[in-house]
C-alpha cells in the first residue's frame, strides 16, 4: 500500500499536459513548493474545474513514483 497523507495548501500554478499517449493531466504547483500531479484514473476529469489557483484545498495524496505526489482526492478548504 502507498503512502497516503493529506496536504492543506494553495495551488500556486495550475500547468495541462499530455503524456505520451495523449491523455491529459494536471501538475499542481502549491504555495508550499511541493507538487501534486492529477491523473484521471485516480481524479475524474470532470472534477478538475474545482482546482484553481489561489484557492485553498486540502489534498488527499499517494506517494508514486520517485515520490512524486498523486492526487485521490482533495476538498475545497471553506475559511469560516
Amino acid at each position: 500500500m502507498n503512502n497516503i497523507r493529506t496536504i492543506k495548501e494553495t495551488i500556486s500554478q495550475k500547468l495541462e499536459k499530455k503524456d505520451k499517449n495523449g491523455d491529459d493531466y494536471l501538475i499542481l504547483k502549491l504555495d508550499n513548493e511541493e507538487t501534486i500531479f492529477v491523473f484521471s484514473r485516480k481524479v475524474s476529469e470532470e472534477r478538475w474545474n474545482w482546482l484553481e489557483q489561489g484557492k485553498e484545498f486540502n489534498f488527499t495524496v499517494e506517494e508514486g513514483k520517485n515520490g512524486n505526489n498523486l492526487l485521490v482526492d482533495f476538498e475545497i478548504e471553506i475559511n469560516t
